[in-house]
């Protein structure tokens, strides 16, 4: 396949990456050799957990900052409050408060460093936050939101402690890639979209890591976690790479995005991000030509729900999440083309793939 040429490329990855049991116990040695020890920092986490973390932290002037709900108005508002009195930032959380975090860490210019609590998804080791969460930004004026952190700690003994449904999201969130780089494979020989070899083979490598574990991932313990966490980060850095999310964001993503969009507009609960993209790639692999029953017994096996009733979503937002996907990022190609699915061959594929 005949690649177009390419400009100059920069990009930012993690500089220190520690993971593995007792991760946290390194934090202020990481501290020391990005030399912020004598820095003033910001501590964000949410109200269910981070003592643990915020118990090791050593620097000169750390403020604490607790976040139960993740507004744009919150991060603009820290953003002024403390202009000019912060030089880094640490994110112990979830996705949501991570991204809270990078976006926070985006407008004031400042490094940050990850300090993830589970392996649901990416987000962690993404340069980039939710896509619902970055339309809110836009709405008050803030742009795409890029920022690596500049060091990812991640104690795989802590992120064990969190429900295994959460690390199940992560292996959901996994299988998802194979999807995300067809999707740009196809959009390099339809479109002639712009295409990193490198970080294609990283994303589609950290899959085929988790499909060739299925084994040692049946069990809940800090191999399949350390497994996990790996391959996340895998995902994070490609997107570095990449200049973009496109290694690990395809149709997939889209179907799960509209479900996020439909959850607010209707208010339902949607169920996590990582499940909802593992209930796209079945479809979007049927749609791709691939393997999709490959793809959907190994999630099958390792408990993960392929479908809309295990998500407690009805086949109706299933559907309208279909219809809608391609309209979410217009300018992303996918499978699903410029003009999306008709009613019918949505309908057909939530049959046909057993979705709904």
């Amino acid at each position: 396949m005949p690649l177009p040429s390419k400009s100059l490329e920069i990009y930012e990855i993690p500089r220190i990456v520690v993971f593995g049991p007792g991760a946290i116990d390194r934090i202020n040695e990481v501290i020391n050799k990005l030399g912020l020890s004598q820095m003033r920092g910001l501590v964000v986490r949410g109200p269910n957990y981070g003592d643990k973390v915020i118990s090791k932290i050593e620097c000169r002037e750390c403020h604490v900052e607790v976040i139960d709900e993740v507004e744009p108005s919150k991060i603009l508002g820290l953003s002024r409050r403390y202009s000019g009195t912060l030089d880094f930032i640490i994110a112990v959380g979830g996705g949501r408060i991570i991204d809270f975090s990078k976006a926070l860490a985006y407008i004031m210019n400042i490094p940050y460093i990850s300090v993830p609590t589970v392996a649901s998804h990416d987000g962690f080791a993404s340069p980039y936050v939710s896509h619902i969460l970055q339309v809110d930004l836009s709405a008050h004026g803030i742009g795409k939101v890029q920022r690596s952190p500049i060091a990812i700690i991640a104690d795989t003994s802590i992120i064990l402690e969190a429900p295994r449904r959460y690390l199940l999201a992560g292996i959901g969130e996994l299988v998802g890639k194979f999807i995300a780089v067809k999707d740009w494979e196809l959009a390099v020989r339809i479109k002639g979209e712009e295409f990193s070899e490198y970080a294609a083979a990283l994303a589609r490598d950290s899959s085929m890591m988790i499909l060739k574990n299925e084994e040692r991932l049946k069990q809940h313990n800090e191999e399949a976690v350390r497994l996990v966490v790996k391959a996340l980060i895998g995902c994070g850095v490609a997107m570095a790479i990449a200049g973009s999310s496109r290694p690990c964001s395809g149709s997939e993503h889209l179907f799960s995005h509209a479900i996020d969009m439909l959850a607010r507009e209707r208010g339902f609960k949607p169920a996590l991000h990582g499940e909802q993209v593992a209930l796209g790639a079945i479809m979007m692999s049927y749609l791709h030509g691939m393997r999709w029953r490959r793809i959907r017994g190994f999630l099958q096996r390792l408990g993960i729900p392929t479908t809309a009733r295990e998500l407690g979503l009805d086949r109706d937002i299933i559907i309208e999440a279909l219809l809608m996907a391609h309209r979410i990022r217009p300018d992303r190609f996918t499978i699903l083309g410029n003009d999306g699915l008709s009613r019918k061959a949505a309908e057909n594929l939530v049959e046909i793939t057993g979705v709904a």
